[in-house]
């Protein structure tokens, strides 16, 4: 049967029928004349009977009912009751039986928002993928033929053994990979199980999106900490940088708010004025990309009027550590002694010294990765340290030399002079008197939490913003109960291995999430294209051949150890996949430059797809595989840790199916039942694979027992049965240490959700009557940070570092060349009425807002323009073009364009959204690697940038 895509998404309208049928019950009586309105109010029998009806027909029979959160990329995981009339959901309600932990701090109920209140009309919307569905004509010609789930999954396993057993290529030409359109800890686990057992490469999500603290992760040695939210409510200072909680953080901004109420400065730095910003006591307007020149006049109000915290910095960073003066390289063991051996040399590279007061020489630290003392504590019964801070001395070398030797702090200091308040408010629009403000706030208020947006990782210097802001918290001793940086706090989860792994059996295949897709779009030639020589000067520090000589090797050396980790000078890895297996993943949205697009058409050959609706991504599929939505599947999901609390989606009960879909484990264990079966008829059963298996091969013959744990050496090892979402869930509440003691029964009682135990602590004791915050145990136990020097860093002495000029603290301008030609920086930020494309196309939340892509100009450089509200215009630069329509607002700065994130390219004309004007680029900040703990892996990744688009705009030809 071949049909259309107009008659396919026709064909799904049978589901919102069912519920339109019933609208009867919602229908007004005929209207009455009321003489004294104030003195017929107190019967209200009219709208009393209204909601009673509405109430009535809703919420159907009450052990019918569901569980459920969204498990689309937000980062809220809200608790929902969901109702349902006759096997068809009727809506969601907040659960709000969270549990009060402090009767002194405000609940977490109810959690919840604008989109999430809607899915349940969403789920039924015509854009629904119904049935297996194969492509019948070009890719994207929109013509799709209907076929059973047995073709469906046949055809992709025996495409998948194929490349398998091909000489030629094998796992590394495979791609299963999960998109952020299914972050949980239950079904995400069928699809990566899958890929780990198959040996397809999957990329970071957190990089390809841009939402990598890579800033962060060089402070700390990891990018997710902070808070869970309601810590806001004690706070004496709450900064906002390049954050919108009213408009992205829903759920939690009322703690915010609540803490403001309380006494709690809220200070919003954002180029845009947003709706946090209206709410704030102080908004800095900021120009883009600048933030890391703002960070560093901060630093440098600190350090010049000795406001930050001396025995902090002394105990929690790396700043006392001793530099050579001449190389710029931190003065190691292995510069002061000869070790014996080479394993005795690798320790002596990874132990530092301070200038030590009491003895008037050096001394090494304890608590570095090399040190035998794993503590940062510099007073012990054995040693007794008073780190120098200033100072310059000479010291005698192993090889009978003599270096002179400074502190971290000494030019730390000497760099951020370079950026006093009044030379950066030329680069960034902020006046002295407020960043003097901003410094006195951070230094001297008793709890101090600065938020980093996500805005602030998009930019090609995002590194340097996290960092630096990251750098601003060490200095004046914000850990733990006195607040510091809060970027995404993550609890830990042990056990749930159990569902993505194989007991080290096989090893997953990952690749870096912003080189991949810079590679396999050829973002180098958007990139040669788009930057000059003086752009890359600007922002990295060096010409456009030495920026490019540089990358090779970085990109040549993440090649070498993607083939052997074992052997090669690790690196950021990266594989170019033949054969794609995709699931929720906003790719051809989110990637930067439409050529990404036409790449990946021309390297993939066959590009499966699973998702609940038809997407862009969808769109260009060779076939369609249909998902079920949230309120159809059992699942489990934890993070983000803004609260502490572990959601249960369980489905109502006698749901009427919609169409064929499927839950994912379901799915998957069906494609390892047929992949298993060709592989015992076919001529391969083993594949070779040993640099990612512990045996050396892949066994394709066994490989549906595999999935499901049903082979003889899971059933050896009382692994448990796998398959369907449910098992998966009674897994991780079997596995989970962090969740015990509960049960899906004893979830379902709760009102749909568990709260973590203790031991989901991490950094810090989660107490159970106080909000969590980072950094506790490393403040009062003095136990070591994950870093190289087991300290917050601020010096990095990797070569290319060195040779950048950026191993202290520092400030680069962006790279984006805003000229006269094209004046404005695109803003993208995170919207309001969709969770990035997900329910972009919601008609309640359209009706919302202007019901199409627009875009945010301010009203003086519209006048100037002659361009008016509601016009379309054309946004542009020489990359390419898009349209939308004009939204004039005072809220958009004079240098930029705003425009919510999330609309997909085929909501505009010609199919050709934002990422037209946006480039491909690379940092070789975030590009190095192979130095202490800033080593490839899922702590340490780059970003791939949103805000690199310099454009101009104009009205619209008719």
């Amino acid at each position: 049967m071949l049909e259309s895509r107009r008659n396919f998404l026709k064909a799904s309208g049978f589901t919102a029928a069912l519920v339109a049928g019933q609208s009867s019950l919602f229908a007004k009586t005929a209207p009455m004349k009321i003489e004294n309105a104030k003195e017929y109010y107190p019967n209200g029998s009219f709208s009393e009977n209204m909601y009673r009806n509405e109430f009535g027909f809703t919420y159907g029979k009450k052990e019918e009912h569901g569980f459920a959160y969204h498990c689309v990329n937000c980062q809220g995981n809200c608790a929902w009751e969901i109702w349902a009339q006759n096997g068809v959901i009727t809506r969601e309600n907040q659960s709000a039986r969270y549990p009060i932990i402090n009767p002194k701090v405000p609940d977490y109920n109810p959690r919840g928002c604008n989109k999430g209140v809607q899915h349940s009309q969403v789920m039924y919307e015509k854009d629904r993928i119904l049935y297996p569905m194969k492509r019948v004509g070009p890719r994207g010609g929109g013509k799709w033929k209907r076929i059973s789930w047995d073709e469906a999954a046949t055809e992709v396993a025996q495409k998948l053994y194929d490349t398998m057993i091909d000489p030629k290529k094998g796992p590394d030409k495979i791609t299963v990979h999960a998109g952020t359109g299914l972050l949980t800890e239950g079904r995400r686990g069928g699809v990566l199980r899958f890929s780990t057992q198959i040996g397809a490469s999957r990329i970071y999500p957190s990089s390809y999106l841009g939402d990598m603290f890579s800033g962060a992760a060089v402070a700390y040695g990891e990018g997710n900490m902070g808070c869970t939210y309601d810590f806001f409510f004690n706070t004496s200072v709450a900064i906002m940088w390049g954050a919108n909680p009213s408009a992205t953080r829903i759920p939690d901004a009322h703690f915010v708010w609540e803490g403001k109420y309380n006494g709690a400065k809220i200070v919003v730095i954002t180029p845009e004025f947003n709706a946090s910003a209206s709410r704030a006591h102080l908004w800095v307007p900021i120009k883009p990309g600048t933030d890391n020149f703002l960070a560093m006049s901060i630093i440098n109000e600190l350090i010049s009027k000795k406001l930050y915290m001396p025995e902090a910095v002394k105990t929690y960073t790396d700043l006392p550590f001793l530099v050579n003066l001449e190389d710029k390289r931190m003065l190691r063991r292995s510069d002061i002694e000869h070790a014996k051996d080479e394993k005795e040399h690798e320790k002596f590279e990874e132990q530092f010294y301070c200038w030590n007061k009491n003895t008037n020489s050096i001394t090494l630290m304890p608590g570095t990765e090399g040190s035998d003392k794993k503590t940062i504590r510099l007073k012990d019964k054995d040693w007794n340290i008073d780190p120098v801070l200033e100072g310059v001395w000479e010291v005698k070398l192993a090889n009978g030399k003599t270096a002179k030797v400074t502190t971290a702090f000494e030019l730390l200091k000497a760099e951020a002079a370079k950026f006093d308040a009044k030379s950066t408010q030329k680069i960034t629009g902020v006046s002295p008197s407020i960043v003097t403000e901003l410094a006195n706030d951070i230094a001297k208020e008793k709890v101090v939490e600065i938020t980093t947006g996500f805005a602030l990782n998009k930019y090609f210097n995002g590194i340097l913003n996290g960092w630096n802001i990251a750098s601003i918290c060490g200095l004046t001793g914000r850990y733990g109960p006195r607040g510091g940086l809060n970027t995404e706090n993550e609890f830990q989860l042990t056990g749930l291995d159990v569902l993505a792994g194989f007991a080290g059996k096989y090893k997953a295949r990952f690749g870096s999430g912003f080189l991949g897709e810079y590679m396999f779009g050829n973002g180098e030639k958007v990139f040669d294209e788009t930057f000059s020589d003086a752009d890359i000067k600007r922002a990295q520090g060096i010409n456009k051949n030495e920026y490019k000589a540089i990358l090779h090797e970085m990109i040549k050396e993440g090649a070498e150890y993607a083939k052997d980790p074992k052997k090669a000078k690790r690196g950021k890895a990266y594989w170019m996949p033949e054969v794609a297996l995709l699931v929720a993943d906003s790719k051809f949205r989110r990637n930067k430059a439409t050529q990404y697009r036409k790449e990946f058409m021309k390297n993939i050959n066959y590009f499966a797809y699973v998702d609940y609706r038809f997407s862009e991504t969808a769109i260009y599929a060779d076939i369609l595989l249909p998902a079920k939505a949230h309120y159809e599947v059992w699942d489990v999901r934890s993070s983000p840790g803004y609260h502490r609390f572990t959601n249960l989606a369980k489905p109502v009960v006698n749901l009427k199916p919609v169409g064929e879909a499927k839950d994912e484990w379901s799915m998957f264990a069906l494609l390892a039942e047929k992949l298993e079966n060709i592989a015992k008829n076919g001529p391969v059963k083993k594949v070779p694979d040993p640099m990612y298996t512990k045996n050396g091969v892949r066994e394709l013959d066994i490989f549906f027992q595999e999935y499901t744990n049903k082979d003889d050496e899971s059933q050896g090892l009382l692994e448990p049965e796998l398959g369907t979402d449910k098992l998966a869930v009674e897994a991780a509440l079997d596995k989970c240490e962090q969740y015990a003691p509960y049960t899906i029964e004893k979830m379902e009682k709760s009102g749909g959700f568990l709260v973590l135990n203790e031991k989901a602590a991490k950094t810090s004791p989660l107490y159970a009557d106080k909000p969590f915050s980072s950094w506790e145990d490393q403040m009062f136990k003095f136990e070591r940070f994950e870093t190289l020097s087991g300290r917050q860093t601020f010096y990095v002495d990797h070569p290319v570092w060195i040779k950048l000029g950026c191993m202290v603290n520092t400030a680069r301008q962006p790279i984006a060349d805003n000229n006269a030609s094209h004046p404005f920086t695109l803003l993208t930020p995170h919207a309001r009425w969709s969770i990035h494309a997900n329910y972009k196309n919601s008609r309640i939340l359209q009706r919302l807002q202007r019901g199409k892509p627009w875009v945010a100009i301010n009203r003086k450089v519209a006048k100037a323009k002659g361009i008016k509200d509601g016009d379309d215009v054309r946004i542009f630069n020489k990359m390419g073009q898009f349209f939308a329509m004009a939204k004039v607002s005072s809220s958009a700065p004079l240098d930029s364009l705003v425009m919510e994130d999330g609309w997909e390219p085929n909501m505009f004309k010609g199919m050709r959204g934002p990422n037209d004007c946006v480039p491909m680029s690379l940092n070789l900040l975030e590009m190095s690697d192979n130095w202490g703990h800033l080593k490839f892996g899922g702590l340490w990744d780059g970003n791939q940038y949103a805000y690199d688009g310099a454009v101009n705009i104009e009205k619209a030809k008719a």
